[in-house]
């Protein structure tokens, strides 16, 4: 009997076991002693099985995992959904703080979008769910009973519309948190928005405003002023706060909304409610139109945004792990099957 064991100096391990069999001479039945290396009747070994499975656990695709322990992506697969009862979803709890978001999901899932959520404190995911229509999330949700709904307190999200409907029908007791790295993304977005557009207007400074990019977005605080060096687009050695300086002179528009958004961000860095909500107020003269759609998004969702800023939660955890299942997408080259996909997921989730 040949019994596989895991690879030693990446060579394949083979356990040549000879049976011994026994015959009962009171009732003439033959048995073969056992061994404790496989189950019973399996030619695979169990150490073989334990690094299989705890391989399925780094970002490297199931056949490489399989071929590396001499079985076939079959058997491995195999194994792992039998892992799926380890992974059943309690219909009769939900902690007090969530995350809602949603992302491309794998080949086999029709409207192409899927939807997580997880405890915003722990950052344990509860479920994915294969639909992320309102419908759906609707009769997904109900099965949970009105009283455990209610439970929930917050539920952190991206400022998508919808999803705050929904919330209101399911979560009747649950405080709303805009996520603060989709408000700081909206403020950028409109400051980068308007520096396009006056690297068009102005060819002379095309090069100049192309690269500096980077010191537009940063905050005002962090630039140096002290250290001189050299600048695409300039002959002389400047500082960074002489570079948005010269670059800021260029028109009054992309000034005051170069400034209106420093202090958006400097409101969210320090969590001051008052400050954001006073500038979402205030009257504002000579500001681009991308800041001002977003000022009127932000007036919109006021109540939202200032959760975020005086509630500890968000996110970014759930963000994590939005990029955590695009690398295993890419490293598995996609997945066809939405269960596989899922229990890949929950696998990486136990490390």
């Amino acid at each position: 009997m040949l019994i596989k064991l895991p690879c030693v100096s990446n060579r394949k391990t083979i356990l040549r076991l000879k049976k011994q069999r026994y015959l009962c001479k009171h009732c003439n039945i033959t048995f073969c002693a056992q061994t404790e290396l496989t189950e019973f009747r399996h030619t695979i070994s169990k150490n073989t099985y334990y690094a299989a499975i705890l391989g399925a656990k780094n970002k490297i695709p199931i056949k490489d995992i399989a071929k590396r322990h001499d079985i076939s992506h079959g058997t491995l697969n195999q194994w792992i959904h039998q892992l799926d009862d380890q992974f059943i979803v309690n219909y009769n709890y939900l902690p007090e703080h969530l995350s809602f978001d949603e992302f491309t999901s794998v080949k086999s899932v029709h409207h192409k979008m899927s939807f997580i959520y997880m405890d915003a404190t722990s950052g344990r995911i509860l479920d994915i769910v294969q639909d992320r229509r309102l419908s759906f999330l609707k009769s997904y949700f109900y099965r949970y009973p009105s009283d455990i709904r209610a439970h929930v307190k917050t539920i952190s999200i991206d400022m998508n519309e919808p999803y705050i409907q929904f919330i209101h029908s399911c979560f009747p007791n649950a405080q709303i948190i805009a996520d603060r790295f989709h408000i700081v993304q909206h403020i950028n977005h409109a400051l980068n928005s308007i520096r396009i557009q006056i690297m068009k207007d102005n060819p002379k400074y095309h090069t100049r405003l192309e690269h500096s990019w980077v010191l537009i977005l940063t905050a005002h605080t962090k630039l140096d002023t002290e250290n001189y060096r050299k600048f695409i687009g300039y002959n002389y050695l400047m500082t960074e706060t002489r570079v948005i300086d010269d670059l800021l002179r260029l028109s009054a528009e992309f000034e005051n909304t170069y400034w209106l958004c420093q202090q958006l961000k400097q409101a969210v860095k320090h969590r001051n409610a008052a400050q954001f909500s006073k500038l979402l107020h205030q009257e504002h003269t000579a500001i681009s139109s991308q800041i001002k759609t977003a000022l009127r998004t932000f007036t919109k969702q006021e109540k939202h945004l200032t959760n975020a800023l005086n509630y500890p939660y968000s996110n970014g955890k759930l963000e994590g792990t939005n990029n955590l299942i695009k690398v295993i997408k890419r490293t598995a080259f996609g997945y066809r099957d939405f269960f596989n996909f899922e229990l890949e997921l929950y696998l990486f989730q136990t490390q």
